[in-house]
């Protein structure tokens, strides 16, 4: 008799201890596994890094699918998977992420094998990857059969050296406003979200001003001058206001020496956990130079559906006016910037207007002087 109660328990601690473990993204996965459907909890999660690797004797493919034995959608980000930390996919490995489903890695996100997006229904049920901090690898990223993948969303950089549609990142604040509103009301460290950035030569002094909408865990910023974009100068440090979902003016001064006709500067934003993201850089034109106009689209062109233009040397009291069309001739977008106290800004054309893929003519009017740039969307 006792042997058998022993034998019973023996068998409950085992289930037991089982069906809390399918709730947990394990550390090493090196089996087929599905993960975030109606046998999971709506947010499944890992207790801290991750890596996909070869399994014995065959690859190894894991798939999120938070619609699986649940149907409808999940465009309120209902269900969700987060791993913890760094994901890793070895070499041959595949990793897939269904249509209506989120994965976030808040970390960095290692890609040697693959990453498969599969969207089969269009607009309708879009897919997500969502990486708190780089893409790298020698992997490659796939789209599914649908034709309107969401892009990676990261807020460092992507770099894979394979096939990918991934954008070059930096585009954490173009997820929409109630992903980014669940992600902060869990606790995940988001980028600021910067309003404008402008610098301006007054007397002997250049004048940078920034703004911000919305600071989560950000601790200082960093002002840098260049002279030819190479070689960066650490001018000062201006603190940051932590947490915050007001806006926030920002200025700092920097004295000029007069020695060149045009000054580059850039801003770092660091949180407290030592993650940074810059912006920028912004090129002052000296009044004892020549003030000549430049326009510059980037990325240009766009996979993600984002891009800004840098406008230097604009001349004060002048307007600056924008205007942009479509292959067909059809007006987007006029917008008047004011010259009054900037001679130098970056303009986020992607906050304005939803650009779909195509090609694009964007005029710039400065007092006397027009620029035209073709933007190209893919």
């Amino acid at each position: 008799m006792y042997k058998f109660l022993l034998t019973q328990l023996i068998t409950l601690v085992f289930i037991s201890s089982n069906t809390s473990f399918a709730q947990t993204i394990d550390s090493i996965i090196d089996q087929d596994i599905t993960i975030g459907g109606s046998s999971w909890p709506e947010v499944s999660s890992s207790t801290g890094d991750v890596e996909i690797k070869q399994g014995v004797p065959f690859n190894t493919t894991v798939t999120f699918d938070h619609l699986d034995g649940r149907g409808g959608n999940n465009n309120d980000m209902k269900y969700y998977s987060v791993i913890e930390g760094d994901l890793v996919i070895d070499a041959d490995q595949t990793l897939v992420i269904e249509e209506s489903s989120y994965l976030i890695v808040n970390g960095d996100l290692t890609i040697n094998g693959a990453v498969q997006f599969n969207n089969h229904n269009g607009n309708t049920k879009h897919v997500y990857l969502i990486v708190l901090g780089n893409i790298s690898g020698s992997g490659t990223i796939r789209g599914g059969l649908g034709t309107h993948d969401k892009p990676p969303y990261a807020s460092g950089e992507i770099v894979v050296t394979g096939d990918h549609k991934g954008g070059s990142g930096y585009n954490i604040d173009d997820l929409d406003e109630y992903i980014k509103d669940i992600l902060r009301l869990n606790g995940y460290d988001l980028p600021v979200e910067l309003v404008s950035f402008t610098a301006t030569q007054e007397e002997n002094n250049i004048e940078i001003n920034w703004t911000t909408a919305t600071e989560i865990n950000a601790s200082h910023f960093e002002v840098y001058s260049s002279t030819d974009k190479r070689n960066w100068d650490l001018k000062g440090r201006v603190e940051a206001n932590g947490n915050t979902s007001t806006r926030i003016d920002y200025s700092f001064s920097d004295e000029s020496n007069g020695l060149h006709t045009t000054v580059y500067y850039k801003l770092v934003q660091y949180d407290f956990d030592g993650k940074n993201e810059t912006f920028g850089p912004l090129a002052v034109k000296l009044s004892n130079a020549q003030n000549n106009f430049e326009t510059t689209v980037f990325p240009n062109p766009s996979t993600t559906g984002q891009t800004s233009l840098q406008i230097s040397g604009m001349s004060l009291g002048a307007t600056t006016t924008l205007q942009l069309m479509n292959k067909d001739g059809k007006v987007l977008l006029n917008d008047t910037i004011d010259n009054n106290a900037v001679t130098s800004t970056v303009y986020q054309i992607g906050d304005k207007v939803a650009l779909q893929p195509g090609l694009y003519i964007l005029r710039i009017n400065s007092g006397t002087i027009q620029n035209t740039k073709k933007i190209i969307i893919k």
